[in-house]
């Protein structure tokens, strides 16, 4: 496929995405501030917003790419032989959305040869859209800011604290060897988003492949990048349900990779005995 015709085929199928992203925010919108949660196995919530919000995005997805995966956070893999495989989190910040906070969002990405291809995360409260495909460029639209295009490789950081992003579970695993002042907004898509757009230095998550598969192309064709603590390569499909301790990833600006990459030091468990 030439590179005009791949852009066509990813603008094409951003724009049925982005559609989607519209019409699900409504089902998540109408039920906000009125659900509660059950918790899981990984002491995470779900709602019932999640259920109906993720049936929605599958149900838009398969009549649209009906050869290709799709994998949802809370319905598993619905698997079929194309390339293309998507990758939904139905409310990104599913805690913050029972605490009627407004960073949560709906994350759509795709993936090819084990690589986030286009995506785009829409932050309802906020009305925030922000979407990417490979080699097609990253984009922001916004109620209070119109439409944006995201490059981050010349961000003044200076000028935003060279804040750091942090889950909020992250001190019961890490310690910041830094003064620089850390936030957690209580979702994954928020804080990389944050990043991509360069109103922060970076991100950490620990998170699966359906909570960063929608942001890392917005990031990545931003100009950010993305790492393993641990310092092995990177791949999406390795955040997997697979009885393994997820890695911890890092998503950055460019300009303070190398700072970021050492930011952030394990605690001893055992040097509280």
């Amino acid at each position: 496929m030439c590179e005009q015709s791949l852009t066509n085929f990813y603008t094409k199928r951003l724009e049925i995405v982005k559609r989607t992203l519209s019409e699900a925010a409504e089902i998540a919108m109408r039920l906000f501030g009125k659900v509660s949660g059950t918790g899981k196995n990984d002491g995470t919530f779900v709602t019932q917003a999640d259920g109906e919000v993720e049936r929605y995005i599958l149900q838009k997805l398969q009549e649209n790419f009906p050869e290709d995966t799709v994998v949802g956070e809370e319905t598993g893999v619905h698997e079929h032989a194309s390339p293309y495989m998507w990758s939904v989190d139905p409310i990104d910040g599913t805690a913050a959305y029972l605490c009627r906070m407004p960073f949560w969002g709906i994350s759509v990405g795709m993936i090819k040869d084990g690589l986030p291809v286009l995506g785009a995360v829409y932050l309802p409260v906020l009305d925030e859209l922000y979407y990417a495909a490979d080699k097609c460029g990253a984009y922001m639209e916004s109620k209070i800011w119109g439409l944006q295009k995201l490059d981050i490789r010349e961000a003044d950081l200076s000028q935003k604290e060279h804040l750091i992003l942090i889950p909020s579970t992250f001190h019961h695993n890490y310690v910041l060897s830094s003064k620089r002042k850390a936030r957690s907004l209580g979702s994954c898509v928020a804080n990389a988003l944050m990043v991509a757009r360069g109103d922060a230095s970076c991100a950490f998550a620990n998170s699966y492949h359906w909570d960063l598969a929608g942001c890392l192309s917005i990031l990545l064709e931003a100009g950010g990048c993305v790492r393993r603590l641990d310092g092995k390569d990177f791949r999406i499909l390795d955040l997997q349900k697979n009885g393994q301790p997820k890695p911890t990833v890092l998503l950055s600006n460019p300009q303070d990779l190398e700072i970021n990459l050492n930011v952030a030091k394990p605690i001893q468990k055992d040097r509280f005995i």
